[in-house]
């Protein structure tokens, strides 16, 4: 009788308070998805030890009223970047790389730049993109749109004019002869302007084929294909069975529908799939989170502490505010993400180990920077309050 009443006088308060908190955020999130251009988005709190709150919006697929869910699987754009950043330190631990090595002691073919051909671009160097490389207008040339010629006149124009100019004429390459095409003086594509007048390691230029040629060296160095790699030392041990990548064909039934406006965006498969082709929930991926939140605070998990001590502080220049494909800010460390009808964020406190995350299936509105922005700061605020959520989450 006595524990009850206990139970009753010091937890249920605290239970109550907890779901008026709860209640407050899934109403401003509501009352945003009813207002705003986003067609679909979920969301999720957590921190080092649980999620904390996750939940959908909105619609998953507008056309057959499909409700987004927690448990909607969708492409989640630059944020598949952080996993290039776990991957390489995991293969540092294995003592099968250094983030200091050259690129070209592993790579099938060499990467020079053409003003400084006697400085070395590292590993380091890609993860904190200061290597001196561009993305080219070939970059585009990755996206491999399936049964092109069946796709409305809409579609096509939209994604001709925005997203991949002639999609009709990309075709299946090789990772590596891909990069290979742009930055080895053999390569077809190859041009001198894909390449920065800076010296390597001095300037910070955001370039996505860094991801890429990081998931080449992997592989080289690992003898293994960077999914697989990917899978065994990260997916599978954090048991993350709604998660995979495009190519790699459907894991759930509740796929989200991709929106560039409101015109219904076809599969895209992505030849640089490491750079931004990772599909996931935050379910998944709110567990992902959860343990690089503890990695962070310094337990081992997948990675030893002192693998992401070194993952996550500011590299070569704290102007940057890069770690290892991870942004790393004053306050914040995460990433954003953004492609064809795909506009994501993960991020946590340093300070207060509470981290956010939204996904959402929709591009190319007018207010639509706005209004992600909108929603983050309602998720960033209700993230300070992380004592505040209670196990009945």
């Amino acid at each position: 009788m006595n524990k009850l009443l206990t139970y009753i006088l010091i937890f249920l308060p605290s239970f109550i308070f907890s779901q008026k908190v709860n209640d407050s955020l899934t109403k401003e999130l509501t009352e945003l998805s009813l207002k705003n251009s986003i067609i679909g988005f979920s969301v999720a709190i957590v921190n080092q030890d649980r999620i904390l709150y996750a939940k959908g919006f909105g619609y998953s697929n507008k056309e057959k009223k499909q409700p987004y869910t927690k448990n909607t699987v969708q492409p989640i754009a630059s944020i598949s970047k952080t996993l290039v950043g776990v991957a390489l330190m995991k293969a540092q631990e294995l003592g099968k790389l250094n983030l200091d090595d050259d690129i070209n002691d592993y790579l099938p073919f060499k990467i020079i730049n053409p003003y400084f051909p006697q400085s070395k671009i590292t590993i380091r160097n890609l993860a904190t993109h200061s290597s001196g490389l561009k993305d080219s207008r070939n970059y585009s040339k990755t996206m491999l749109v399936k049964e092109y010629s069946n796709l409305s006149k809409e579609t096509r124009r939209y994604l001709s004019n925005n997203w991949c100019r002639k999609c009709e004429e990309n075709t299946k390459l090789s990772m590596d002869d891909f990069i290979k095409n742009i930055y080895n003086t053999q390569g077809e594509w190859y041009k001198q302007t894909h390449f920065l007048e800076e010296p390597t390691g001095t300037y910070y230029h955001y370039c996505n084929n860094n991801a890429t040629i990081a998931a080449i060296i992997i592989e080289q160095a690992t003898g293994e294909s960077y999914s697989d790699f990917v899978e065994k030392q990260i997916t599978k041990p954090l048991n993350m069975t709604n998660s995979n990548w495009v190519f790699q064909g459907p894991i759930s039934d509740d796929v989200a529908m991709l929106y560039a406006k409101k015109v219904p965006l076809p599969e895209m498969e992505d030849i640089t799939y490491p750079d931004g082709s990772f599909v996931t929930n935050v379910v998944d991926f709110g567990n992902y989170m959860s343990t690089m939140i503890s990695g962070y605070s310094g337990e081992d998990n997948i990675l030893n502490a002192e693998s992401y001590k070194e993952m996550m502080t500011q590299q070569i220049n704290t102007e940057f505010e890069s770690g290892i494909f991870w942004e790393v800010t004053t306050k914040w460390i995460g990433h954003s993400g953004g492609h064809a009808g795909t506009s994501t964020y993960a991020y946590f406190d340093k300070e207060n180990l509470v981290g956010f995350i939204l996904f959402g299936n929709t591009t190319d509105t007018k207010s639509i920077d706005d209004e992600d922005l909108e929603i983050v700061r309602v998720l960033q605020r209700y993230a300070t309050k992380e004592t505040q959520f209670l196990s009945n989450n």
